[in-house]
């Protein structure tokens, strides 16, 4: 909870300080933005997954669309990447990989507060295919076990211009992922 209430405030002074700034300048409202993601997915909430995966690349190319006065618009494409963690088993012998492979539409409300910074909301939604390849699924089935999922993700970014109205940006992204799928033994883990 206090880190919740640290967040809340946080966010609120830069969407303050935003306004106090908004009467002084022209703020930046672009039509549209390209967005490439790269960071180290983190683990899903499921006690199996956790125990038997790593979370090793997580990454993503969007597009989105300023339709009206900061409502924006877009569509990307996902991948996420967890290796099998061979110390969760005994025999240290094991390999494989789960990708998670996805694309999706995403609907938010970007708010420049000055000509550097801007906040953008946005909720994406898509489709996902889980594939599960490791020696379990190999000596089982012959190939690589694939499901399929709808995924809900949930973001708030904090984007900072490299310059005044400049292409060029860096974000800070918080998302939570929520995949309508549930890790089990048919995933082809038959050694947990």
């Amino acid at each position: 909870m206090r880190i919740h209430i640290k967040s809340v405030l946080f966010i609120g002074t830069i969407l303050c300080v935003g306004n106090l700034t908004y009467g002084q300048a022209k703020i930046f409202t672009p039509k549209g933005s390209f967005g490439v993601d790269i960071a180290v997915p983190t683990k899903a909430n499921n006690a199996a997954f956790q125990r038997t995966f790593q979370g090793l690349f997580n990454g993503g190319l969007d597009y989105q669309y300023n339709v009206y006065k900061g409502i924006t618009v877009g569509m990307g494409l996902k991948y996420a990447l967890f290796n099998l963690n061979s110390f969760a088993f005994d025999n240290a012998e094991i390999s494989g990989a789960y990708h998670m492979p996805g694309a999706y539409l995403t609907v938010g409300y970007e708010k420049f507060t000055n000509e550097r910074v801007s906040i953008n909301f946005s909720v994406r939604a898509g489709y996902s295919f889980l594939l599960s390849a490791n020696d379990s699924c190999t000596a089982i089935q012959g190939n690589m076990h694939v499901s399929e999922s709808v995924f809900v993700e949930p973001q708030i970014e904090v984007l900072l211009l490299s310059e005044k109205i400049s292409p060029h940006g860096f974000s800070f992204q918080l998302g939570y992922s929520i995949y309508f799928n549930e890790f089990n033994q048919s995933e082809g883990l038959r050694v947990i």
